[in-house]
């Protein structure tokens, strides 16, 4: 008889909704009150930025982040309101829940000096967070569209909070990319934070070969920490791992056009990353073969030596920063890439510390 793969479909995937939910609403928090520092103790009433005259100059760049900012959580929140609420109770209840933590962090702005209040970011932010809550049903669990996305989850991958906190860590991974890294697929990198030496000087060749290392190390890690909650290792993790290095690329290639603003999307496609690819798909194919608490281990390691390889690599005096990405500019621009850049700078670490909890665990538990 073949396995029912629908039986806990359905509260699986809000589940895996509302770890996603919780995480983004952490990643905003995070880059709407940087840099936390200078918080003033001025007699402004809490929410007078309503009051406010409305700013002279809009940017449109502004607006579109914001938008853009907000859309994801309101997507998250109302599929995972959907679990226990009808779905038009939960598109308006997220995009409420969007608007007061909007409303919230507008207000924590007005007593950081280098931020500033706005009534056109909480209507942008707020229409954000009510699109992506309406985009919602569409991929819930009872719809079929989402009903279909949920069985492929429960077909692919195994049961149970592990899962998911793997499958939201892997979604994180590639938000990642969108970081600028001075090192292909760099995360981990603490070498501003923590005044690190190189272990080597940079020549060409060591650099090429450090860079198709950490490429290399960090792909069979994220591939065997899918591989550790598999059902089995056919076609179905293996598309889902494609998408995920495919995503990654074009992600990649977005953040070259769009925040780096080079000449071409595929300047960041270097030999090393080539290198290190073809390397990770070769190994990958034989560490899959291990039991899946091996995976994991494996998994551990590889990330393990990738951050200390990354921390450990010299500065490519070749890769300067744009004048546009400069230290001392302010605006919802450098905000993203803040956020993104303390999403990639603490991924690993979130990720060895799950590893490192759950190894002792039996992956085989929710084989079922």
């Amino acid at each position: 008889m073949m396995p029912d793969y629908t039986a806990g479909a359905m509260p699986r995937g809000y589940r895996v909704a509302a770890m996603a939910a919780l995480a983004y609403s952490l990643v905003i928090i995070y880059a709407s009150l940087q840099p936390f520092t200078g918080w003033g103790a001025e007699p402004v009433p809490f929410g007078a930025f309503l009051f406010a005259p409305w700013p002279r100059w809009i940017s449109l760049e502004d607006v579109g982040f914001n938008f853009a900012a907000y859309l994801p959580l309101g997507f998250l929140l109302a599929l995972a309101l959907c679990a226990r609420l009808h779905p038009r109770t939960a598109v308006l209840l997220a995009a409420v829940i969007a608007a007061t933590l909007s409303f919230l962090l507008e207000s924590a702005q007005q007593y950081l000096p280098m931020r500033f209040a706005s009534t056109v970011d909480l209507l942008v932010n707020t229409c954000g967070g009510a699109v992506g809550a309406l985009i919602a049903p569409l991929f819930a669990p009872g719809h079929r569209l989402g009903e279909g996305l949920a069985l492929l989850r429960n077909r692919w991958f195994v049961g149970g909070p592990r899962s998911d906190a793997v499958l939201v860590l892997a979604g994180l991974w590639l938000l990642t990319q969108l970081h600028a890294a001075p090192i292909n697929m760099g995360n981990g990198d603490l070498r501003l934070s923590l005044d690190l030496d190189s272990l080597f000087a940079y020549t060409p060749d060591a650099y090429r070969y450090a860079e198709a290392g950490v490429v290399m190390l960090s792909v069979i890690g994220v591939g065997l920490l899918l591989a550790s909650v598999a059902r089995t290792i056919d076609s179905g993790y293996w598309r889902t791992f494609v998408l995920l290095i495919v995503g990654a690329c074009l992600l990649k290639a977005a953040a070259s056009w769009f925040i780096l603003r080079t000449a071409s999307p595929w300047n960041w496609l270097t030999p090393g990353f080539g290198m290190g690819l073809v390397a990770a798909i070769v190994l990958l194919l034989a560490f899959v073969r291990l039991p899946p608490r091996g995976r994991a281990f494996v998994a551990l390691l590889t990330l393990l030596v990738a951050t200390a390889l990354v921390n450990c690599t010299p500065e490519n005096p070749y890769r300067t920063v744009p004048p546009h990405m400069l230290p001392g500019r302010v605006g919802h621009f450098l905000s993203f890439t803040n956020m993104i850049r303390a999403l990639s700078d603490l991924w690993p670490f979130l990720t060895l510390l799950f590893l490192m909890v759950s190894l002792p665990m039996r992956y085989a538990a929710n084989r079922r």
